[in-house]
């Protein structure tokens, strides 16, 4: 039998001679090892994915929050920035915007729409909710001597994105909004006005018959964007955008910071 030459770079351990030949020998990977690399990789791979799909449902909220305040801000700039609108007649008035929500027994829906009512003229004095319940206005219609009630103005609908809900706090539960938002021009001052109300309003429907003058206020709201509809608790993430009380731009809608103590949504 000839001599095998062993290389001083092996070991014992990695060698075997047999019958003269040099077989190779190296140690793999045990079950136990490779078990242990597969659970800690899928530990890692689940880790991953859930913190992009947290990143991913954060960002949509906040898309959602965003979303809803530049629909208030764009109705504000509607009001201070008038136009006709096609409400087809001469003697008819645009004074301003009302936002109204869960119209027609869809709790998703916003709806907002022109304030019209007829030219009363100058120098009549009052507050500018009086003036336009004496203009006989009414929510997105206008009268028409020959067929009554017609569409006119601008209507804009107004779905929030991502299945979020608009809520109000109320004596410690969140509660879907149901009222509307009012905002209008003083016919003389020019001066913009906001007033708030609990009652639902509807398409058509006359200030100061339908809707009561005193049910509307000139007080802040804060309305909760929360992202899961009514199913979240109490203790569920929601933002608050503010309408401050007798807001006259669109600086008048605040997202509130969430460690802000007067948070109306916490």
């Amino acid at each position: 039998m000839d001599d095998v030459f062993i290389p001083d770079s092996l070991t014992k351990k990695e060698c075997l001679c047999y019958n003269g030949d040099m077989i190779s020998h190296r140690r793999g990977f045990t079950l136990v090892e490779v078990s242990l690399f597969l659970a800690i990789t899928s530990l890692i791979f689940v880790g991953i994915v859930a913190g992009t799909q947290n990143s991913i449902y954060q960002q949509r909220y906040n898309d959602a929050v965003q979303s809803f305040a530049d629909f208030l801000r764009n109705n504000y700039s509607q009001v201070l920035n008038v136009q006709s609108e096609g409400a087809g007649s001469s003697d008819d008035v645009i004074y301003g915007r009302i936002i109204t929500f869960g119209n027609n027994g869809d709790d998703d829906k916003v709806i907002s729409y022109s304030v019209i009512g007829k030219d009363t003229g100058g120098g009549v004095g009052g507050g500018a909710l009086g003036r336009i319940i004496t203009a006989g206005s009414h929510v997105g219609k206008r009268e028409d001597i020959s067929v009554g009630l017609v569409d006119a103005g601008l209507t804009e609908s107004y779905i929030p994105k991502w299945g979020s809900k608009i809520q109000f706090k109320n004596d410690g539960s969140f509660d879907l909004f149901k009222g509307a938002i009012m905002i209008i021009r003083h016919p003389e001052t020019g001066t913009v006005y906001t007033y708030v109300t609990d009652k639902h309003v509807e398409s058509g429907w006359k200030l100061g018959e339908e809707i009561v003058e005193g049910e509307f206020e000139e007080k802040a709201i804060d309305l909760c964007v929360n992202p899961d509809g009514e199913t979240v608790g109490g203790d569920g993430p929601r933002k608050d955008v503010r309408v401050v009380a007798n807001a006259r731009n669109v600086s008048g809608v605040v997202l509130v910071p969430d460690d802000d103590a007067s948070n109306g949504c916490k």
